[in-house]
């Protein structure tokens, strides 16, 4: 028998441990050498911070802003509403187009004022052409966008009232001061956005007059509180204003004193506002006329209105003049209408012959507010409106009266009182317009507060 260990069987298996030759490894390639692998991942994450970094400066970036929307003036002036086709065929193609801006010395109107062959409106100061465009405060050499006197806007005579300092106008200085009320100019005719609001899209001149009164009636009634006119375009410019003489201009004057020449003289609205104190301890009113709307709130009460448009009224003064001056009345929904209005009745009118023959046509003269009391060193708020609804022409003046004072006497037999004033500077003599007192009381303008009531 044969040894089985002799015997076929699964062949042996033999274990050891295979260390190649150095000779025989894969050899690194030049760009793991230099340390290739770090740098892409370097590279990736720093091209992902970079792409993430310029997302985030495009979405920063805003986007241009939206011009405001050029709108027409519905023409006429402050004077009769019924003016004729010729007029409101004008008015419709112009808001119909939305062309660029018409001024209003063309329009045909029955408040249109004389041409300037009639010696009493030659002198008149003209907004247009040259006269805004040459600066607003002057002739001469300039440091502004022209050659009028100081920062006017361009070249021609100016209608400065700041002896041609080049930095006053009508509406106020641009700069700022420690004794002048500041303004705020509205554009009603269009939103914050530029876009035509439900008084600018209104092309019936009525019905436009009409919204325009409600809007300031509701503004007045409300303590104006400008919180309710912020849907209205605001010129970014501010006026400091010292006085309020304003002698018959072009309407379209305010928005371009504001620094907005592509607005039309149509459906603005100027409030003024601080805290002044009296010269002196005494019982006073205002006396004053507008074209079209003027009123005045003193130490929170509504104490003035009177022009073509009541501020404090769904009212037509320029309709209702005769109704206005006299008491009692028969009349119920005058009467209804009337007692928003805030103005004494009877309407006291002082009559003046330096007037415009077309103002003292229409409105007779200068209407003489509430009486009401101010203590010397007491400091009240005041605020001050003016505003244009049709366009064409606008005119503003506000005088002070010290009840119980003796004054000089007009050949009309009306009292020659002094502007409501906050600086020592007079107007400006003009003519036409209403005599003043150059030598009158200077009011101080408060940087306190200001009592709330009277």
């Amino acid at each position: 028998m044969e040894n089985p260990e002799d015997q076929p069987g699964d062949p042996p298996v033999f274990h050891h441990d295979y260390h190649p030759h150095p000779d025989d490894r894969p050899k690194p390639s030049f760009w793991r050498k230099l340390g290739g692998g770090s740098l892409s991942i370097s590279l990736i994450v720093h091209g992902i911070i970079l792409a993430v970094g310029l997302i985030l400066i495009i979405q920063v970036i805003p986007p241009p802003k939206a011009l405001p929307v050029d709108f027409m003036p519905s023409g006429g002036g402050g004077g009769d509403p019924s003016a004729s086709n010729t007029v409101k065929t004008k008015q419709r193609k112009a808001m119909s187009s939305v062309a660029p801006r018409l001024a209003a010395t063309g329009a045909v109107s029955s408040f249109t004022l004389p041409e300037p062959e009639s010696s009493d409106i030659s002198a008149l100061p003209s907004l247009s052409g040259g006269a805004i465009s040459g600066g607003l405060g002057g002739s001469g050499s300039s440091g502004g966008r022209g050659t009028g006197t100081g920062t006017g806007f361009g070249a021609g005579t100016g209608i400065g009232m700041g002896s041609g300092t080049g930095s006053m106008n009508p509406f106020g200085a641009m700069q700022p001061a420690n004794n002048a009320l500041v303004g705020t100019f509205y554009d009603l005719k269009q939103t914050r956005a530029g876009r035509p609001s439900a008084l600018g899209q209104e092309t019936d001149r009525g019905k436009m007059q009409e919204k325009y009164r409600n809007l300031l009636a509701d503004f007045t009634r409300r303590g104006w509180n400008e919180r309710q006119l912020n849907e209205y375009f605001q010129a970014p410019q501010k006026l400091y204003q010292t006085k309020i003489y304003m002698p018959s201009m072009e309407a379209d004057g305010a928005p371009k004193a504001f620094g907005q020449d592509n607005i039309p003289g149509s459906r603005w609205l100027v409030v003024y506002r601080g805290s002044v104190t009296p010269p002196k301890t005494g019982k006073y009113r205002f006396v004053g006329a507008g074209d079209d709307a003027l009123a005045v709130r003193f130490a929170g009460k509504n104490v003035f209105d009177f022009g073509y448009e009541s501020a404090t009224g769904n009212v037509s003064f320029y309709h209702n003049r005769q109704k206005l001056e006299k008491a009692p009345r028969e009349d119920r929904d005058w009467d209804n209408a009337r007692k928003d209005v805030t103005m004494p009745e009877p309407l006291q009118i002082y009559r003046y012959s330096g007037l415009h023959h077309r103002h003292a046509g229409d409105l007779q003269g200068l209407a003489a507010g509430l009486e009401f009391e101010a203590k010397e060193g007491v400091s009240y708020p005041i605020e001050i409106l003016i505003g244009e609804t049709p366009g064409g022409f606008f005119f503003g003046y506000l005088m002070i009266e010290e009840v119980g004072t003796q004054y000089q006497k007009d050949s009309t037999g009306s009292p020659i009182l002094p502007v409501f004033r906050l600086d020592n500077n007079p107007p400006v003599i003009t003519k036409p317009g209403p005599p003043f007192d150059p030598n009158g009381p200077v009011w101080k303008l408060s940087s306190a507060g200001g009592k709330m009531s009277i």
